[in-house]
């Protein structure tokens, strides 16, 4: 990149605020800034910039960025606060500490595209930021030759446009959570808040296969939701039955607005009657009667069937489902698939039958005891694996499904 004199002065700018900001930094890295002499020679030879090394402590090698990616920073860079370990605050940026489960999946990170905005607000997982390796510095988080300072730590980065786009604490943690359902969603990989820290083990024990993988980009970010978490915690999970289990109760969740919404739709479609029918005693009592036999699909069973009724599109899924499920769906609807043609009817029994199975197999997995008696419906062991596919992407269904509703379907209306 060839730079104009503004530009180097800007360069020069920022890295003395690096240097104010964390003096040790300053200590190798003299060579940065500019003297009159090198701009001068830079600007009549049209040196071409590529970008800047840095070096950070405990680091064993220099880190390099992009000259204009560090030159939009140092406003950023002057303006650096550290609240606290997790959390850091520039101008208009944002920086929350995060972290993989697995290293590994850390490092498959770095080849997807994480990148998208919200109303003049920009989210990115970054890695090596020089924010957070200032941040590291000043804290004295580091150790020579064995945890660097910037390179241990991702971060999520949120970039607002302008200062009148600076949300709350609150919602912009309602943003980050939103934001990290869509990484677990779309990459299978869950991060969790972390912090800037030295470990006491050793880092050279960490070990592991990188791999690469061909990931989609994040879509659109849905508003905040306690789902979401449930979501993630179950990517987290390598025991299959434990993982079914949080799955379950993204489902389980939402099941009551799905009952609410029926039961809307019946006492509406009763009260459209003629005023005279309201004189009628027996019809009174029938109102009552509609009201108690929604209250009584209020049970475990009866919720989870109204979640696969009406949550997500169980004909898109249907062939996720595990073998045994799919053969007893089709058997019983006389049919050898489930299409957008099917008879409704049909359709309905489908989500009848399997939400009954699923129904069986969370007992099953909750009830694991010697003296629980199987009913022949639960599924195998070995189709957990499968059916955990399938729980993941009705659960994802049912949380984006849940955004959609009406405010006065929310559950913090409805409860």
């Amino acid at each position: 990149m060839t730079l104009n004199k503004e530009q180097l002065e800007k360069v020069n700018e920022g890295i003395k605020a690096l240097f104010d900001f964390c003096p040790i930094i300053g200590e190798d890295n003299e060579e940065l800034i500019f003297s009159d002499e090198r701009i001068k020679e830079i600007i009549e030879e049209k040196e071409d910039i590529k970008g800047l090394d840095i070096w950070f402590p405990g680091e064993v090698d220099y880190i390099f960025f992009e000259i204009d990616d560090f030159i939009d920073l140092v406003d950023e860079i002057k303006t650096i606060e550290i609240v606290n370990s997790s959390y850091i605050k520039t101008k208009l940026r944002r920086y929350y500490l995060v972290a993989a489960s697995e290293f590994t999946d850390e490092h498959i990170l770095t080849y997807h595209s994480t990148h998208t905005k919200v109303k003049g607000i920009t989210l990115n997982l970054i890695h090596e930021s020089i924010i957070v390796g200032m941040a590291s510095t000043k804290l004295d988080e580091y150790e020579k030759d064995d945890w660097g300072a910037i390179s241990p730590y991702m971060t999520i980065e949120i970039e607002y446009e302008t200062e009148k786009d600076v949300l709350s604490k609150e919602e912009e943690e309602s943003l980050i959570n939103s934001y990290i359902f869509e990484i677990a969603d779309t990459t299978n990989i869950a991060i969790t808040f972390s912090e800037i820290r030295n470990p006491i083990y050793d880092l050279y024990k960490i070990t592991g296969e990188i791999g690469e993988g061909d990931i989609a980009d994040l879509r659109e970010l849905e508003p905040y939701n306690i789902g979401m978490e449930f979501f993630v915690a179950a990517i987290q999970i390598n025991d299959p039955e434990l993982k079914f289990l949080n799955f379950y109760k993204v489902l389980e969740h939402f099941s009551p607005i799905a009952v609410n919404i029926e039961a809307n739709e019946l006492m509406r479609k009763k009260l459209d009657a003629p005023k005279s029918s309201f004189e009628d005693g027996d019809y009174i009592r029938s109102i009552f009667e509609l009201a108690n036999s929604m209250r009584d699909r209020f049970n475990d069973e009866d919720l989870i069937k109204a979640s696969f009724n009406t949550c997500f599109d169980i004909v898109s899924l249907f062939n996720k489902l595990p073998e045994s499920i799919k053969k007893k769906i089709k058997k019983h609807i006389g049919a050898t698939e489930l299409t957008y043609s099917t008879d409704k009817q049909k359709i309905t029994t489908s989500c009848n039958i399997a939400s009954k199975i699923i129904y069986k197999t969370r007992n099953k997995v909750v009830h694991a005891k010697s003296n629980f008696t199987l009913t022949g419906e639960e599924i195998t062991s070995s189709e957990f694996n499968e059916l955990n596919g399938f729980m993941k992407e009705a659960s994802s269904q049912a949380i984006r499904w849940y955004s959609r509703q009406p405010n006065h379907l929310k559950l913090e209306i409805i409860k």
